[in-house]
């Protein structure tokens, strides 16, 4: 009997263990520390670029480790069995497997590129499950959300600061970028005649550092409307208006789209369920959004108007790119170029000469994915993403039929897949990039792990 207790208890310190190396993993996605490997395909382009490089990241150690103590001891089954394997694995199998016969189908040009975006994916998958497996056993939730909304808020104070200043702020230790008007390849608008640099904080570009607060700020809504005590609800709305502000000083408008979208599928539900017993409170979060919003356009109001454009060059560069994406998935639809290698073929589909800085991944996660994997590995990743999209949508619809009337993190999370959808439309980075990659994945596994409630019991429920 005292071994059964001792084993119990050696589980549960394994465990804590694990959240522990998790949370970290968490916290150096903010802080992208990393070792490049130097290869001769990092130069493939006519220049470096992280895109055909190798990079060892700080979050790939911490990942490893909360995996090893995540591992449960001889006789405890890691996976589940029946319908409730298929709830975590269900089309992830599938896209494991097109992975493999894209590479045999390639075999004879592989390169290392193919082999690291092979196994980014395979850690991406590990990320998912390990996720999932944690949300499970454990009691992580609160403190990962607590702990991304504090991380999204101080970064958002090194954006804001990085504005003001207009360099950077002596944090390249830590992943900061070398930040200067004067500098070419750093992100700017041009207001007035004036150059000004966007907002970075330690991430490698305003438009990646966007997503993360649009994750933030959904958070912080949602914690805010879960808070009970007062001093909580002053300090989730002040990490929301300085999430807002962060949000604002990247001038990302894929991501001011998302975050309008995001909070629109979450309070649609809000007002449809509570809007009869909680108008008062509903009427304050709107109250306490809308004024923090108001005083980040109105401070920055000269700078977003440089923005509003459609036709300036980044937009121009978007149609180019995707133009060429369409010549690369006509010439091979069935398996792509090659995984990780739509950089290297740039040039041979363009119909102009391309200067390095130029030869940049698509800016459409799903044109990108048909590029590289082919059609049928694009269609996979779509199923995926609607696959938890239908979980989420399918566990509010239980949740209502069983009489439960609480705001649940169904919610949120179905307005942080719409967030991400969105961006998807307008960027690679869940794509090619560490830090959004990761998030996109553990997304996925907070989702699975949320909904194998009410998947459970459908039928009961029907």
């Amino acid at each position: 009997m005292s071994n059964i207790f001792q084993n119990i208890d050696f589980r549960i310190n394994k465990l804590n263990i694990a959240k522990v190396f998790f949370l970290l993993f968490l916290a150096s996605l903010f802080f992208p520390i990393r070792y490049v490997f130097p290869t001769k395909d990092a130069f493939q382009t006519g220049a470096y670029s992280d895109f055909t490089s190798i990079s060892l990241y700080l979050s790939d150690i911490f990942l490893l480790l909360s995996v090893i103590f995540s591992i449960p001891p001889r006789g405890e089954r890691l996976l589940p069995r029946g319908r409730a394997l298929h709830h975590v694995v269900g089309p992830i199998k599938w896209l494991l497997i097109w992975l493999i016969l894209g590479l045999i189908w390639h075999f004879r040009n592989l390169s290392e590129i193919n082999w690291l975006f092979f196994f980014k994916y395979l850690e991406l998958i590990v990320a998912y499950g390990t996720t999932w497996y944690l949300f499970n056993k454990t009691s992580i939730k609160q403190q990962l959300l607590s702990f991304f909304l504090f991380l999204s808020s101080f970064q958002a104070i090194l954006a804001i600061w990085q504005f003001v200043t207009q360099k950077s702020l002596g944090l390249g230790k830590v992943g900061e970028q070398i930040l200067a008007p004067s500098i070419i390849g750093v992100a700017k608008i041009v207001s007035s005649g004036t150059t000004f640099i966007r907002g970075y904080g330690t991430f490698p570009h305003p438009n990646l550092l966007s997503a993360f607060f649009v994750v933030g700020i959904l958070i912080s809504v949602y914690l805010l409307v879960n808070s009970s005590k007062f001093y909580q609800k002053v300090l989730i709305s002040l990490a929301l208006f300085v999430n807002i502000l962060g949000l604002t000083v990247t001038f990302s408008r894929a991501g001011f789209l998302a975050l309008g979208a995001g909070l629109l599928t979450f309070f649609i539900f809000f007002i449809f369920k509570h809007w009869d017993t909680q108008k008062n409170k509903i009427i304050a979060y709107l109250s306490i959004i809308f004024i923090s919003c108001l005083v980040s356009f109105l401070v920055f109001k000269p700078y977003l108007q440089t923005r509003t454009t459609v036709s300036d060059q980044a937009s121009l560069e978007r149609i180019f790119y995707a133009k060429t994406a369409w010549q690369m998935i006509k010439s091979q639809p069935i398996f792509g170029v090659g995984i990780g290698e739509s950089v290297i073929h740039m040039q041979q589909f363009s119909p102009v000469k391309l200067w390095p800085w130029q030869i940049q991944p698509v800016h459409n996660y799903f044109l990108l994915s048909a590029a590289e994997l082919g059609i049928p590995g694009m269609i996979i990743l779509i199923w995926i993403f609607l696959s938890h999209l239908k979980k989420l949508v399918v566990s509010i619809k239980n949740q209502v039929l069983s009489g439960d009337k609480k705001l649940t993190n169904y919610h949120i999370l179905l307005a942080t897949l719409v967030n991400f959808l969105i961006l998807m439309q307008f960027d690679h980075y869940f794509y090619t990039l560490q830090q959004t990659q990761m998030l996109l994945w553990i997304a996925l596994g907070i989702m699975t792990s949320e909904t194998n409630f009410y998947e459970k019991y459908e039928k009961l429920f029907k």
